[in-house]
């Protein structure tokens, strides 16, 4: 009996050991395969960052074989650019390897403790531009947030702000902006009050939206009155009132001066004299 038993447990493990030699085997022809070489690299999702920046940075090489590759790898190297947002990759019969990101867009720039942020839409630093105002960001600058008390901006970590509605305001501001194409139209975001949120133009006219509501609409109504003023030259101090989300209330830098209409001054006529 125990023979029996002593034969049937060194058989399991001969199965076993039978069994992990197939996979390790298996492992080290896919591994010296062709089929899973890296061949070409594709990238989908960059806008500004080149495709040979991205590769480089990924550290992919043609001729690298799949089962190097990991996720966590590939997001480590390509998120030291904090603009890079690494999403996954894929691979195909062809030997492509394609990395799919997302490029974070810096839309607008934050003046804290005298030094220049450019952020993302959700108000995530990108960069820290020192003291000179980044002109490459076509966004506008963001005034009045409320820091949180002995706090500093910090790349790769959203704004430190008091009140998160601060930030949850900017990002639809910053993303119907983008929507309606008047994101490098405008100087200055004032979030100073989340009831009554303005923007500056570049040409110096404000924009009264008010509350974060019907965002767009109200944009689309601002930027048929700037088509219509720009070219008189009469929105330069002006305000455009979209706050209504309905109609825009124009009023110019100077009002019209009212001109008093000359009236005349009736004059009496001498009363007739009676006849004797």
């Amino acid at each position: 009996m125990r023979y029996r038993k002593r034969k049937k447990a060194a058989a399991q493990v001969m199965g076993m050991t039978v069994v992990v030699l197939a996979v390790l085997a298996t492992l080290m022809v896919l591994t010296c395969s062709q089929v899973f070489k890296v061949r070409s690299v594709l990238v989908v999702g960059n806008r500004n960052i080149s495709k040979e920046d991205i590769i480089a940075l990924s550290g992919v090489r043609e001729g690298d074989n799949l089962f190097s590759l990991s996720d966590a790898e590939l997001k480590k190297r390509l998120e030291q650019n904090w603009y890079i947002e690494y999403i996954g990759h894929e691979f195909d019969y062809r030997g492509t390897l394609t990395l799919h990101i997302n490029e974070r867009m810096g839309m607008g720039v934050v003046n804290a403790f005298g030094l220049y942020f450019v952020v993302d839409a959700s108000g995530m630093v990108l960069e820290c531009a020192g003291s000179v105002y980044p002109d490459t960001v076509a966004g506008p600058q963001i005034t009045n947030l409320v820091w949180i008390d002995n706090t500093r901006a910090t790349v790769g970590s959203r704004l430190p702000v008091r009140d998160s509605a601060q930030l949850q305001a900017m990002q639809r501001v910053l993303g119907a902006l983008d929507t309606t194409n008047l994101l490098g139209r405008v100087a200055s975001l004032d979030l100073k009050s989340l009831e009554n949120i303005k923007l500056l133009t570049t040409d110096g006219a404000s924009i009264v939206l008010g509350d974060d509501g019907s965002l767009e609409t109200k944009l689309l109504i601002a930027r048929e009155v700037l088509v219509v003023r720009e070219p008189l030259g009469t929105v330069m101090g002006a305000t455009i009132d979209v706050s209504s989300g309905r109609e825009a209330h124009y009023i110019p830098r100077v009002l019209p001066t009212v001109t008093p209409v000359p009236t005349a001054t009736p004059t009496l006529e001498p009363s007739p004299t009676p006849e004797p």
